[in-house]
C-alpha cells in the first residue's frame, strides 16, 4: 500500500466539491423513500428506472440543445467511455431497487455502503494515490456511522435475502466502479455533457428491456405521477449532475465517502414524513458520518 502522508489544506474547489457531493448525497437520500413508496406500491423496479432514465435524459438533454448546444459535442472517445459509465448507472440503479424490494432498507444502504472502502483500496492499489491515514480514520467513522444509521446493531433490522444481498453487494461494487470511472471518464467535457451522454446511454440499454411507455401509457393515480416526477428530478437528474461536477473537484475516494451522508438524510426523512423512530445510537451514528466528512477537508 502507498505511503502515509500528510494532506495539505483543501483549495477552495476542493471544498465546493464535497458541497456539492454532499448535495447529491442530500438528494437521492430524501428522495429515496419516494422511490420505496413507489416500488411498494407494485411499479416494478425495470419500469420505474427505465422510466426516471429516459425523462430525466430528455430533459437534460432538451435544455443543452435550447440552451447551450455546443456542450453536446464530444469525441468518439469520449462518447464510448461515458456509455460506459451509463451502462454501470444503470445497473447499479435496477440493483438498487432491486434489492430494496427484497430487503429492507437498512440492509440495503448498509451493504451499498461499502463501496468507499472499494473505492480507497482501488484508489491505493490500482492507481498508485497515497494513502492518508486520516482518510483511513474517516472510513472508518463514516462506515460505522452509517451502520448505526441503519440500525445495524438490531438483528431484526438485518433480514437477509440472497437475491436481494447479491443485488446489494454488486450496487455496491457498480457504485465504486461509477465513482472511479467517473472521475476519468471524459475528464474535460463538462459534468452535464457527462449527465446527458451517461444518462442517454443508460436510457438506450433499458429501452428494449423495459420500454418507458408501458408505464408511461399506464393509468395511475396523481401521487404516482409526483412521486415519478420526484425521482425524475431529485432521484436522478439532480444528484447525477451535482455528484459529478463535485467529482471534477476532489478524489473518487473522498467523494463515496462523502455520499454516505444518504442515508442519514434518509433516516431524517424517514422520521419526519413517515414517522418512523431516530433512537441515540442513530444520532451517534449521523455524528460519527458527518465527523467523518469534516476529517476529509480539516487541516
Amino acid at each position: 500500500m502507498g505511503a502515509v502522508s500528510e494532506k495539505k489544506a483543501p483549495r477552495p474547489s476542493a471544498l465546493a466539491g464535497y458541497a456539492l457531493v454532499a448535495a447529491a448525497a442530500t438528494s437521492w437520500g430524501a428522495q429515496s423513500i419516494v422511490a420505496k413508496v413507489l416500488l411498494t406500491s407494485g411499479l416494478p423496479p425495470s419500469w420505474l428506472i427505465s422510466t426516471r432514465t429516459a425523462l430525466a435524459s430528455v430533459i437534460v438533454a432538451g435544455t443543452l440543445a435550447a440552451v447551450k448546444p455546443g456542450l453536446l459535442r464530444v469525441s468518439a472517445r469520449d462518447l464510448c467511455e461515458l456509455g460506459l459509465l451509463g451502462i454501470v448507472m444503470a445497473l447499479s440503479q435496477y440493483t438498487y431497487y432491486f434489492a430494496l424490494t427484497r430487503i429492507p432498507v437498512a440492509t440495503t444502504l448498509l451493504v451499498i455502503y461499502t463501496s468507499p472502502l472499494l473505492v480507497l483500496a482501488a484508489s491505493v492499489l490500482i492507481h498508485g494515490e497515497p494513502l492518508e491515514r486520516r482518510d483511513l480514520i474517516a472510513a472508518a467513522a463514516t462506515l460505522v456511522g452509517a451502520a448505526f444509521v441503519v440500525r445495524a446493531y438490531e438483528p431484526e433490522v438485518l433480514r437477509l435475502n440472497a437475491l436481494g444481498l447479491t443485488a446489494s453487494v454488486f450496487c455496491a461494487a457498480a457504485f465504486a466502479f461509477y465513482s472511479l470511472w467517473g472521475k476519468r471518464a471524459a475528464p474535460a467535457a463538462s459534468p452535464w455533457t457527462r449527465v446527458t451522454y451517461s444518462l442517454g446511454t443508460a436510457a438506450a440499454f433499458w429501452l428494449p428491456l423495459a420500454p418507458p411507455w408501458t408505464l408511461l401509457q399506464s393509468a395511475h393515480p396523481p401521487a404516482i405521477w409526483l412521486g415519478l416526477a420526484v425521482v425524475v428530478v431529485f432521484g436522478t437528474l439532480l444528484p447525477f449532475g451535482l455528484f459529478l461536477s463535485g467529482l471534477a473537484r476532489i478524489s473518487a475516494a473522498h467523494a463515496s465517502l462523502t455520499a454516505t451522508l444518504e442515508p442519514i438524510v434518509a433516516a431524517v426523512v424517514a422520521y419526519f414524513v413517515l414517522g418512523e423512530r431516530l433512537e441515540p445510537l442513530q444520532l451517534v451514528g449521523g455524528a460519527l458520518v458527518l465527523g467523518g466528512i469534516a476529517l476529509l477537508h480539516i487541516r
